[in-house]
């Protein structure tokens, strides 16, 4: 039986795949054209995103998932491929260094509603190679290059299990248990992207070659990329159906020699034997094939019984595998002789084994398994025993397991999220963990942005029991708090560390302000009846604990085991408030572990203060006259007691009641220890509590008395509260569907948020008919005190406006038409991004904002006036329903933000994006769709939109980069930083077939881009814009005058100035006939009777209508606007120096016309108050530059007066609102007069 097998084996021989591994890699080539026959998937649910306030920027927390790792060697490195949902990341196995992250796949097959996550990967030189459903992906690198794709009547759906790459060939094996093999040969997969020089004539003789045994395909390959294709599809589809970068080939070969029912689960190639693979089978065979010629060699039978083969690994020893079965053993058996030579079992727990490897180099041989119970065990070879168990080491199922060549570590990965580096260099031959790389291992359920800064973030809740840290900014910084010693522990006392661990986390809180002193963060776990401190700095476990004193119930009964349920941190950072399911609230020193108080209030039907201080006084009057007994005031029965027994009597009167009645459901701390805020989740009230005194200040019955003592909500009637400390406002979520907002200072509601609740507070004691899935489970304050979010369990996450009482937006997060229910959210203090954590999903998910970056899409300035009036002129609290607008759908965001996000989101609207796009880049209709498409994330900052004015009145800056404007102040002081240290070297002569252009220090510049320019120019014949305007940046020459120039700015300028004047003749013409503004005639019907104003709403309406009067006459210098924000500060100063004359002395009246235009765009610009601080640095400038010019002529300086005024007018109106609000501040702080 040993023969077939002895003659198939090539002494001293090396494999395809070695040989072609050791083959040095060609340097790396731009990609082809993409793929453009089928439109994108998702297309449609990513239009929903367009004017969404938050897109998706980015995951974190992702490590590793169930596809098996791949390694692969780059020269003295080493490096491992792991996949993370639809992507794959590629880690430096010396320091475990994040090094690059795939493109997100999934998307390339149009059939896929829901795309599969990655199965299987391989790894040869640069190439990646992904298996995701049934296509098999490659990507060079990050880009993707090609795929692989069954034909349509041969494709099921199977999904691949496992890749191997052989030589020449990439051999796949999927859950059918089919075998495959697809041609991966440098020729062929090198022209794809210039990587050889055979294009695409190997391509058009495809249909020529004989077709091998064993070919099942159709022998055609499905090329989505053909020049015939491309020539039928327009650019602008090119951009609308891009599917990837590469081709789906269809032509593969399977092997007919492969026995019926043979289910192929695993792969294997041993050493010199050519041309030949193992493959293991579902039910415990091996098959030894010939890929070379599809026949197979030999077949092994099953190992005592009907255990699938799990796993194969090739051994240094010559002839030698391992086989991993299913039921838990491990065979190191000699192919050539077809005879086991060992068997182990793995742990004892008859698990399936995922993955074996072999050690090598001249220590002890060692084999490490890994399976689906999360232990990894080493077995030593020469005495046939078991060396050590890592217990735990894993607290998910094993996935795979790999030795590094000549070296005792060992790499292995598991479904806990977790890539991990065992070294066993121990005397006693065990292993210790010697790095990691781990993210949750269960989905948390809650995160919060840590610092002022916001680049840290917390997330905990799952059930991994680990509170853990993430960088938003490098992800190596990441890193879970330790529990004081819990890996040791678990191993002395052999159980998972998950046993010894907290329970999951509840609630926390910090504070960042005492965080290199003492413990600053304070979590409560689940059914825990004590809160825990932590140390951020050092990561670990703090070393106090808060447990709160035992409660005495009217009965007698002690009770000390209720679970600690809501926590809070002062903002000074000393003390920890601490809630607890029977009612009480207490006070701990967070450096001591102190208890400090608690916060009591006197019981029902008890005197109020006032009669407490009569009896007081009483009881001293009494006391006084005992002070007659023998010995007076010194004697023995007054000495002790200096108070004269007014301690012992108000002890005796002290508050004993709890906090709440019921469970406490949030705790909110102000930022000035002045108040507490508690919310019961039982009675459906807010209570106010002196910080310091620990005495009630007062309380906010958010329920009518008829609902109180019920239960019509089926649980709690307030879930989660909310605080904002610089305004004193608290967002309180209740059962019945709505958020109410409550002024602490006020005592009093002010707003209320519904999200599908009864109309009436009374409502509730009725018929309830709302819905659970539509009560807030978290809600999130944004650091302005204008937003609030709340999270359901419908999957919707609404955004309201609460100034304005309005429902800005609702969002529901997931892909693919499915939600993702958010269990956890922050805004970060800057307002631009928020974390999200959801359900079923073990990664922290960030979002970019768009008010921020594009804040016209929040709605107009007038829109929230007119709401903002209507809230506050009829009601103090203020009614908001949540039918608002439409469910905005956003996919969740992918590991990394992609260049190819852009040209899906778009922020802000715009009514004709198309014609917007021509007017500012000057471009034809065809070039202004593909401008557009491309999105604000794929442009620069300098062509963003200008903001609309957010108030009248108010200085709105441009949003531009500090050093845009900043620079042209000080733009002298930074030419003289960055003068060159050494003398410019002048460049080589270029070759004479290259064009190249003149420039202004005289070098020959190539000019790459003549044809594109040309071709454009001859598209866009203008008077203004000609062929030769890229000669310079500056001037444009006008072939109609000759020699004359005119420069840029100064054209829009006067093209302004004109528009402006012929809108003034237009309107005097409207005017002489009759015409209103408003487009009332005189013979039409009469403007219908405003309604009278008063107040503040008189105020505001007349600011705005002068606001809207002025923006209407600014609106002629929106070219120029956009011209000057797109500029950086030594081309701003070119423009601005290219004004005038050269010498005052020789200034001529056309020159000085030109000053005076510049001056008038300044007085009509200021006073709209729009980039504010652009249009000040440039006057600034431009005075510094022409005002010698402008003290020459007299019609300048009145001009110049004219813009002196406005803006002097234009900085009164804001300063006398800085003051009005600085002498606000100044008076509620009690600082007034200082």
């Amino acid at each position: 039986a040993a023969k077939p097998a002895a003659r198939a084996t090539r002494r001293g021989g090396r494999g395809l795949d070695e040989a072609d591994a050791e083959a040095s890699a060609p340097e790396e080539a731009p990609a082809t054209r993409p793929s453009l026959t089928h439109p994108r998937p998702g297309h449609r649910e990513r239009a929903k995103e367009t004017n969404a306030l938050f897109y998706p920027f980015r995951a974190l927390g992702y490590i590793t998932e169930r596809a098996p790792f791949a390694v692969n060697r780059r020269g003295t490195e080493t490096f491992v491929t792991v996949s993370a949902g639809r992507a794959f990341q590629i880690y430096n196995c010396e320091k475990m260094r994040l090094v690059l992250v795939g493109p997100q796949l999934g998307e390339e097959d149009p059939s896929e509603t829901s795309p599969r996550n990655i199965s299987a990967l391989a790894c040869r030189d640069d190439l990646t190679f992904v298996g995701i459903g049934s296509t098999i992906v490659v990507c060079r690198r990050t880009h993707r290059l090609c795929a692989f794709r069954p034909p349509k009547q041969n494709d099921d759906g199977a999904e691949i299990t496992s890749l191997f790459v052989f030589g020449s060939d990439l051999l796949s094996l999927d859950a059918k248990g089919r075998v495959r093999a697809w041609d991966i040969s440098k020729a062929k997969l090198g022209a794809l992207d210039g990587k050889t020089k055979k294009a695409l004539d190997g391509e058009t003789r495809r249909h020529e070659e004989p077709r091998q045994a064993g070919d099942d395909s159709d022998g055609s390959s499905s090329d989505e990329s053909s020049s015939d294709d491309d020539a039928d599809i327009s650019d602008s589809a090119r951009i609308a159906h891009m599917t990837f970068t590469g081709r789906t080939f269809s032509k593969f070969r399977s092997f007919p020699g492969v026995p019926s029912g043979f289910r192929a689960t695993s792969i294997c190639h041993p050493d010199t034997y050519l041309n030949k693979v193992l493959l293991g089978s579902d039910d415990g065979r091996m098959l030894l094939l010939n890929v070379k010629t599809g026949s197979a060699i030999y077949e092994f039978g099953a190992f005592g019984g009907d255990a699938a083969v799990t796993c194969l690994a090739n051994s240094p020893a010559l002839d030698t595998v391992a086989v991993g079965l299913a039921d838990g053993s491990i065979h190191v058996h000699n192919v050539k002789l077809d005879v086991s030579v060992a068997v182990f079992g793995h742990d004892g727990s008859r698990k399936p084994v995922r993955d074996v490897s072999f050690s090598t180099g001249r220590g002890e041989p060692l084999l490490a398994a890994v399976g689906d119970s999360g232990t990894v065990s080493v077995w030593d070879l020469e005495k046939k025993r078991l060396r050590t168990l890592v217990v735990g080491a894993h607290d998910a199922a094993g996935i795979s397991c790999y030795f590094f060549p000549g070296s005792p570590v060992l790499m292995t990965s598991g479904k806990d999220n977790a890539l991990k580096h065992w070294i066993f260099d121990n005397r006693d031959g065990s292993g210790r963990l010697l790095r990691f790389r781990a993210g949750h291992s269960s989905p948390p359920r809650h995160v919060q942005f840590y610092g002022e800064g916001g680049l840290r973030l917390l997330s905990a809740g799952g059930d991994d029991r680990a509170l853990r840290v993430f960088s938003a900014i490098q992800d190596q910084q990441s890193l879970e708090l330790s529990q004081s010693h819990v890996e040791r522990r678990a191993k002395r006392l052999k159980i998972a560390e998950k046993e010894l661990k907290l329970p999951p986390i509840s609630s926390m809180a910090w504070s960042e302000t005492r965080e290199r002193d003492w413990a600053n963060v304070v979590t409560c776990h689940v059914g825990e009846p004590r809160a825990y401190t932590w140390r951020l700095k050092d990561g670990v476990l703090g070393e106090r604990v808060l447990v709160p004193p035992a409660k005495v119930g009217p009965d007698g009964v002690v009770d000390n085991k209720s679970p600690v349920t809501a926590v809070a941190v002062s903002a000074c950072g000393n003390f920890a408030i601490v809630g607890v399911a029977n009612g009480d609230v207490h006070r701990f020193n967070l450096q001591s572990g102190l208890h400090r108080g608690a916060f009591k209030r006197a019981d029902a039907g008890e005197a109020d203060e006032a009669s407490l201080q009569k009896q007081l006084a009483r009881y001293k009057a009494n006391r006084l006259r005992q002070l007659n007994l023998p010995g007076g005031a010194r004697s023995i029965w007054n000495a002790a007691d200096r108070s004269y027994g007014a301690d012992a009597f108000m002890k005796n009167k002290a508050a004993r009641r709890g906090a709440h009645d019921g469970v406490v459901a949030a705790v909110v701390a102000d930022g000035s220890n002045e108040s507490l805020v508690t919310c019961g989740g039982d009675d459906g009230v807010v209570r106010v509590w002196a910080f310091n005194e620990q005495k009630l200040k007062g309380e906010i019955a958010l329920f009518s008395a008829s609902v109180k003592g019920k239960d019509p909500f089926k649980g709690r009637k307030i879930v989660v509260a909310k605080g904002h400390a610089p305004s004193g406002l608290v967002a309180v979520a209740c059962g019945d569907a709505t958020t109410r907002v409550v002024d602490v200072n006020g005592l009093r509601r002010v707003r209320t948020l519904r999200c599908g609740g009864s109309s009436s507070d009374e409502g509730a004691s009725g018929d309830h008919s709302v819905s659970q899935k539509t009560v807030a489970t978290c809600l999130e304050f944004s650091s302005d005190g204008r937003w609030v979010l709340a999270s359901s369990a419908d999957g919707c996450v609404r955004v309201w406006d609460v100034p304005a009482a309005r429902l800005l937006q609702t969002v529901r997060f997931g892909g693919f038409g499915s939600g993702n229910v958010v269990t956890g959210m922050s805004l970060s203090p800057a307002m631009d991004m928020l974390a999200t954590t959801h359900e079923g999903r073990r990664g922290v998910y960030l979002w970019a904002n768009a008010a921020v970056y594009a804040p016209s899409a929040t709605g107009s300035a007038k829109e929230a006036e007119a709401d903002e009036n209507s809230a506050d002129e009829n009601s103090a609290d203020a009614d908001a329903s949540g039918d608002g607008p439409p469910t905005v759908t956003v996919r969740l965001p992918r590991l990394h933000a992609e260049s190819a996000d852009a040209e899906d989101i778009v922020l802000g609207s715009a009514p004709k994006p198309v014609e917007a796009a021509k007017d500012e880049h000057g471009l034809s209709a065809k070039q202004s769709e593909d401008v557009t498409k491309l999105g604000p994330m794929a442009q620069t900052a300098g062509k963003a939109p200008t903001p609309a004015p957010a108030a009248p009145g108010l200085a709105t800056m441009a949003l531009l980069p500090k050093s845009q404007w900043m620079g042209l102040l000080h733009l002298e002081t930074i030419r003289e930083r960055n003068k060159p240290s050494v003398a410019v070297q002048k460049p080589e002569a270029a070759p004479f077939f290259l064009p190249t252009t003149a420039s202004l220090a005289g070098d020959a510049v190539f000019d790459l881009d003549k044809e594109e320019r040309e071709k454009d120019a001859d598209e866009n014949e203008k008077d203004d814009s000609d062929a030769d305007d890229a000669s310079t940046r500056i001037l444009t020459k006008k072939t109609s005058l000759g020699g004359d120039v005119e420069n840029a700015l100064l054209r829009l300028i006067r093209r302004g100035a004109a528009n402006a004047a012929a809108a003034e003749e237009q309107a005097l013409a409207d005017a002489k006939k009759g015409v209103l503004p408003n487009g009332a005639g005189a013979g039409g019907k009469k403007p219908q009777k405003r309604k009278e104003r008063r107040g503040v709403s008189k105020r505001l309406h007349a600011a705005f209508e002068t606001a809207a009067v002025i923006e209407d006459e600014s609106d002629h210098y929106h070219e120029v606007l956009l011209h000057l924000r797109s500029k950086g500060p030594s081309a701003l100063d070119a423009e601005i120096r290219s004004l005038g004359p050269w010498d005052v002395a020789t200034m001529t009246d056309a020159e000085a016309d030109e000053l005076g235009d510049v001056l008038d765009f300044f007085a009509a610009e200021i006073p709209s108050g729009r980039n504010f601080e652009l249009l000040n640095a440039l006057l600034a400038h431009f005075l510094r530059v022409h005002g010698s010019a402008i003290r020459e002529r007299e019609s300048l300086r009145m001009r110049a007066e004219t813009v002196r005024a406005a803006a002097r007018r234009a900085w009164g109106s804001v300063d006398a609102l800085m003051q009005e609000v600085r002498c606000a501040l100044g008076f509620f702080g009690g600082q007034h007069g200082q």
